[in-house]
């Protein structure tokens, strides 16, 4: 049984775990070791707790705890950031730690960004996936987003293929 809650500062530890993990355990392959094996708890949490302390009311971030409370994925979503006339929201991130993932708790946690992002009047959104990264863009499609456009996007320094799925409404990402 899994809960999905907003995030607070008291989550960014939690958050930084679930960040580098699923990094680690996504990425490799992907995406240069170097900067994989770069990436530090430390790193991950002034990361956090900056967007925490930071995100403005539009920003929504949810949190999924397993029973022992323990966070095991996070979801962060708000305006979309690049003025794309066909979307005015964005799934910024999704992270899930893989021995979560397939109990739906991505889908719930989506479906959280989704509602709030509604109660801000925005009714739909896009997500960036890696190419390479069809694990994430499997599961998007299984939410029924469509492939939308394609870009160049830097991480370290290398630049990787991207690609953008997107939902014209979000209702239909409502579940429970």
């Amino acid at each position: 049984m899994f809960q999905i809650r907003e995030a607070n500062l008291a989550d960014v530890s939690g958050i930084a775990d679930v960040h580098i993990k699923s990094w680690h355990a996504t990425y490799r392959g992907i995406v240069a070791d170097d900067f994989i094996d770069n990436l530090t708890p430390s790193w991950s949490e002034q990361r956090w707790t900056k967007v925490l302390r930071d995100a403005d009311t539009t920003t929504l971030i949810y949190v999924a705890t397993n029973q022992a409370e323990r966070i095991v994925g996070f979801a962060v979503g708000g305006r979309e950031r690049d003025g794309d006339p066909n979307y005015d929201a964005e799934l910024y991130a999704i992270y899930l730690l893989k021995e979560c993932q397939g109990q739906g708790v991505g889908r719930r946690l989506v479906s959280n960004v989704a509602r709030g992002l509604l109660g801000q009047s925005l009714n739909s959104m896009l997500v960036w996936a890696l190419k390479d990264n069809y694990p994430a863009r499997k599961f998007y499609t299984t939410l029924n987003g469509k492939a939308y456009r394609r870009r160049m996007f830097d991480i370290g320094g290398i630049s990787y293929a991207d690609v953008s799925y997107g939902w014209d409404n979000l209702s239909s990402l409502i579940c429970d």
